[in-house]
């Protein structure tokens, strides 16, 4: 029986498991990565160089530990919070507004997990708390736990310097906005860790009515695999990606085996799932392209629609209970679109 954990990542859901005892096979990668964020006071997204890995609308107090495998890589990486101190609603305007106060926190570290040893590497990259006497941040040398903080580790270091300035515009899970602030802390791995299909390949993109019109098109083509049932069209379509995440997050040896390991495997992407969830229809996208919520990422590299076109709903109907398949695209030279990334909801 096979004892390493099932990561499905081709869902918005991704199982996150620590403390696991299974070696990693000797063809994949041997560590795993996690960023631990603590906050107070704000609302955020989180991104790892520019790829989003989760969001978090609790103002007073978040704290969680995602997974960044899929979105470091060897050498340097930058870590961003876009975060948004929220004080409250203007009743006039409807609008949310944000100030910096005294009870804004942020506690980041990031963790390096070896498979085979078990053994454990952390960098406690900042914590800062707001001051309004000083009006800006203060840099606090110890961990919320009391522990010094740790700059330098065997695999990973970092200068602990960081940068902030102002931010618009940070898109949440259900396409709602909010003004506020760019966080940004470098950190470098020694690691070998293998690129994304797209690196190499994507073209720098720019938001316009073009872009948006072929962007909706983007998500129909990966639509109408799933209205049809074609599940080996999408798989040809992920194979890069699953075969990545395979490698960097399992002992699984291919993307097949990693795909197929969950209990649905592709048949997860039909209209009507095995388990009973149902695919949304098209009309999801009547509108314009010009009022969809459209996020950038990897420095314009990568682009998706928030919320999510490709959705469904399981039973009984009217749940809102809804299973996404978030994907994003990139473009390659000869103008073609392709999935780059299946990108965590939570």
């Amino acid at each position: 029986m096979k004892t390493w954990p099932r990561w499905l990542y081709g869902l918005c859901l991704v199982l996150l498991w620590q403390g696991f005892q299974a070696p990693a096979m000797a063809d994949n990668a041997e560590n795993l990565y996690f960023a631990h964020v603590h906050t107070q006071g704000s609302a955020w997204s989180l991104r790892v160089n520019d790829i989003f890995v989760r969001d978090n609308s609790k103002v007073a107090y978040a704290d969680y530990s995602p997974s960044i495998g899929m979105e470091v890589r060897e050498g340097r990486n930058t870590l961003s919070l876009l975060f948004s101190p929220v004080t409250g609603k203007n009743d006039e305007t409807g609008e949310y507004e944000y100030a910096l106060h005294d009870g804004v926190e942020i506690d980041i570290a990031i963790e390096r997990n070896h498979w085979k040893t078990q053994d454990q590497e952390r960098l406690h990259l900042l914590r800062l708390r707001y001051n309004e006497d000083s009006g800006r941040f203060e840099s606090l040398d110890e961990t919320a736990g009391g522990e010094p903080r740790q700059l330098s580790q065997a695999h990973m270091r970092s200068s602990g310097d960081w940068q902030l300035g102002e931010y618009r515009n940070i898109i949440f899970g259900g396409g709602w906005t909010l003004d506020g602030y760019r966080l940004d802390i470098h950190f470098r791995l020694d690691d070998a860790i293998s690129p994304p299909d797209w690196r190499g390949r994507a073209v720098e993109l720019e938001d316009t009515p073009q872009l948006r019109r072929e962007l909706r098109e983007a998500y129909r083509r990966i639509y109408g695999m799933i209205e049809r049932g074609d599940g080996e069209a999408i798989f040809q379509e992920l194979e890069p990606i699953w075969q990545r995440a395979a490698y960097m997050l399992t002992t699984e040896s291919s993307a097949r085996a990693f795909i197929e390991e969950g209990e649905l495997g592709l048949a997860r992407y039909r209209q009507n799932r095995p388990d009973g969830a149902v695919l949304l229809p098209e009309p999801y996208w009547e509108g314009s392209p010009e009022d969809d919520q459209v996020e950038f990422m990897a420095n314009n590299r990568l682009v998706r629609i928030r919320p999510n076109p490709i959705l469904w709903e399981r039973p009984p109907e009217g749940s809102e209970n809804f299973i996404a398949f978030p994907v994003a695209f990139y473009r390659t030279q000869d103008g073609k679109w392709h999935v780059g990334d299946v990108v965590n909801n939570l």
